[in-house]
This record gives C-alpha cells, sequence and structure tokens, in this order.
C-alpha cells in the first residue's frame, strides 16, 4: 500500500472519531481531539509490516491507548476513550485496510446506544451474554478496563454466535437504520428558486 493512501486512509480516519464524538463527549473539538489522536502510537498497527500481531500484543497496546488518553484528559472516561481509538481502528483497519497481519479479527467495535440498542434486540434470549455486554448503558459510565473487557467479552460471544469477527458485531448497530426514513439518495433535489435581480 502506498503512502499516499495510507495518509489519506489515516487522515480520514482522525475525522471519523471527531464526528463520532457527539454532544454528550467531554471532548469534541478538533483543537482538542487531533492532538489526542496524535498521541497513540497507531503507526505500531498499521504500518506495513510481515510480523503478524498476536492477540497478547494487541489487548496489551490497547489497554495502554485507551489509558494514556485518560492520562492526557481527565474528562474521557474509559469509555469515551475506547471509543476513540476504537472507531480509529475501525476506519483505518478494517474499512482502510491498514494494518500488519492478524489485526483485523482483533478490532474491537465501538460502544455506543445504537450497538447496544442492537445487541440487547438481536441476543434477547441470552441473558448471559447480555449481562456482559449491557454490564453498564451507557458509554460514559464505562470507568474502569475491567468494565470495558466484560463487556467486550460479551461482544466476543455475540460475534461468535454471528459467526463473523468481533468488530462485525457492528451489523447489528442501529443508528444506521433507515428503513423508517425516507430514502435521500433516490429522491429529486428540490427546484431552483430564481432569484430576481434588483
Amino acid at each position: 500500500m502506498n503512502d499516499c493512501r495510507a495518509q489519506i486512509v489515516t487522515t480520514y480516519a482522525g475525522w471519523t472519531v471527531l464526528s463520532a464524538l457527539h454532544s454528550s463527549a467531554p471532548v469534541k473539538s478538533r483543537e482538542r481531539v487531533y492532538p489526542l489522536l496524535r498521541s497513540i502510537d497507531f503507526a505500531r498497527l498499521l504500518r506495513s509490516s510481515r510480523a503478524p500481531i498476536t492477540p497478547p500484543e494487541f489487548a496489551q497496546w490497547h489497554r495502554a491507548a485507551t489509558l494514556g488518553l485518560c492520562a492526557k484528559e481527565a474528562r474521557l472516561s474509559v469509555g469515551w476513550a475506547s471509543k476513540m481509538v476504537n472507531v480509529y481502528l475501525k476506519t483505518a483497519g478494517y474499512v482502510g485496510g491498514l494494518g500488519r497481519p492478524g489485526l483485523t479479527p482483533l478490532l474491537h467495535p465501538p460502544l455506543d446506544a445504537g450497538l447496544w440498542t442492537g445487541l440487547r434486540r438481536r441476543f434477547s434470549d441470552c441473558p448471559d451474554l447480555l449481562a456482559k455486554t449491557h454490564a453498564v448503558r451507557q458509554i460514559k459510565a464505562i470507568r474502569d478496563y475491567a468494565t470495558y473487557e466484560t463487556i467486550i467479552a460479551g461482544c466476543r460471544e455475540a460475534a461468535t454466535k454471528l459467526g463473523g469477527l468481533l468488530i462485525e458485531v457492528e451489523q447489528l448497530w442501529e443508528g444506521a437504520d433507515f428503513d423508517s426514513q425516507p430514502n435521500f439518495s433516490l429522491q429529486w433535489p428540490a427546484p431552483r428558486v430564481a432569484r430576481r435581480r434588483r
């Protein structure tokens, strides 16, 4: 993969993190988000390499990256910090195809209300799984990494039941469900109204 493409993908990954931080996020300005992202050693995972990443190496890296963000920005809970890390990696690794061999199966889904709703709806008959995925129900309530690991363990069980990768539990995310809304791509643009010159 050439350097230009990698730069485009990682720039876009940063923007997706900024876009994913909605009004209730404790940090949402580009002046704060981009420096925080630059403080993370994403290159360790994303640079082209023949050396595969192992599950223990990824787990150690993810924990350090998440807790490192919390240390740099006191307003971030583990939930918000992990969302920033996970959105970046989802975009750069899963969607953008960057990363060392073995990275994609290790990626975590970004946690939010849309995913929790989808998990609850799909696995309503699996109370043990939901006890893990719904250990808390708000991203700001994920205050320690142990709680985060419990939720991810539940997501891993869900992925196994779905027959996909851990990151692919994202297919249950309900934030992009447009069934009840108009399909804007099929509507004609609104007619332009000519302005009168005076």
